[in-house]
């Protein structure tokens, strides 16, 4: 006969607690975190082009 070996009750929320504790440390939603990369890479896409138009006026050429 093979006896388990159980944990107390006090044990096993302790264990809870902790486990819980290293869960709640990263409190931004998904959602959150892929509207603040778009927007990084908005603007990065409209820094870009505004340093092409003006390496273009800058050249000489007359854009608009």
């Amino acid at each position: 006969m093979v006896r388990r070996a159980m944990m107390s009750e006090s044990r096993r929320n302790r264990r809870k607690a902790e486990r819980n504790k290293r869960r709640t440390k990263n409190n931004i939603t998904k959602k959150d975190r892929i509207i603040g990369i778009l927007a990084l890479i908005i603007i990065f896409i409209i820094a870009a082009i505004a340093a092409y138009f003006y390496s273009l006026s800058k050249a000489g050429i007359k854009l608009f």
